[in-house]
């Protein structure tokens, strides 16, 4: 009986090994994100994004602020209360550019570097980065790589991210200075934020730094020589003073223009 019992045995396991078996696996949960939990408000007035941290009392607190460039007038980034979805190294655009480091939020509506001719980090349009801090996307909200990399690695799945309008800045903070590239600069196509290890302005210690605007009043600024300093303003706005002042404040100033003030 023990014989025939043994040869059962090894028939069996004959078979398992010949043909194996779907043997039940208990199904393993989800790992609990242990990352903080922040909310990522968007000013597109400002252009200028405030992430608040959500403490366990309920409280939140501000952990980071960046510049960045929303929907420019005719492609405006919507409105609204959406979350963080789909996460991207890179990610084709609409326009035939790629973005780094994107992060949906709202179908078509992503955060990611200011665009690249190619997904590679040597393609960077420049001439576009320049523009951080003023609206210039096609809906998209564009960051410096080392903000869009922040979001990419910090926000969770599901973080929920706010996008209004008006004057005032979440958190009651100053939106950041941009970094401007030099035209001609040999390593303008090269986003001086990132950290990627070939990064010429690293390796060169010669990155551009964030300029610091001159706050001054309209009173002092000398829209005349402003004017006559820069034939393409001049050509845009003759010699409305309101206009030049616009322009040096929110687009000259981060161009390296420079102005005289009485």
């Amino acid at each position: 009986m023990k014989r025939v019992i043994k040869k059962l045995i090894f028939l069996c396991l004959g078979i398992f090994l010949l043909f194996g078996i779907n043997m039940p696996v208990q199904a393993k949960g989800a790992v609990k994100d242990t990352r903080p939990t922040y909310t990522i408000y968007v000013n597109r007035t400002q252009n200028c994004i405030t992430v608040m941290e959500q403490k366990a009392d309920g409280t939140s607190a501000v952990a980071k602020v960046m510049v960045c460039s929303c929907g420019r007038a005719g492609h405006e980034t919507p409105e609204g209360v959406f979350s963080t979805s789909d996460y991207y190294d890179w990610r084709l655009m609409v326009d035939d550019t790629y973005g780094k480091y994107a992060v949906r939020f709202n179908n078509k509506i992503l955060f990611h570097s200011v665009p690249y001719i190619q997904p590679e980090d040597d393609t960077l349009e420049w001439d576009q980065y320049n523009l951080l801090g003023q609206n210039a996307s096609l809906g998209c909200v564009r960051l410096a790589v080392a903000d869009a990399k922040w979001i990419y690695d910090n926000c969770k799945v599901g973080t929920t991210v706010v996008v209004y309008s008006g004057d005032k800045i979440i958190g009651d903070v100053t939106k950041p200075a941009s970094i401007y590239i030099p035209e001609n600069s040999p390593y303008r196509n090269w986003d001086p934020t990132d950290i990627t290890i070939n990064n010429p302005w690293l390796t060169a210690g010669t990155a551009p730094q964030p300029v610091t605007p001159v706050i001054v009043s309209i009173d002092t600024f000398d829209h005349v020589a402003y004017a006559d300093r820069y034939a393409d303003v001049k050509a845009a706005f003759g010699y409305d003073k309101t206009a030049l002042y616009t322009h040096y404040t929110t687009c000259g100033i981060y161009e390296g223009r420079l102005a005289e003030f009485h």
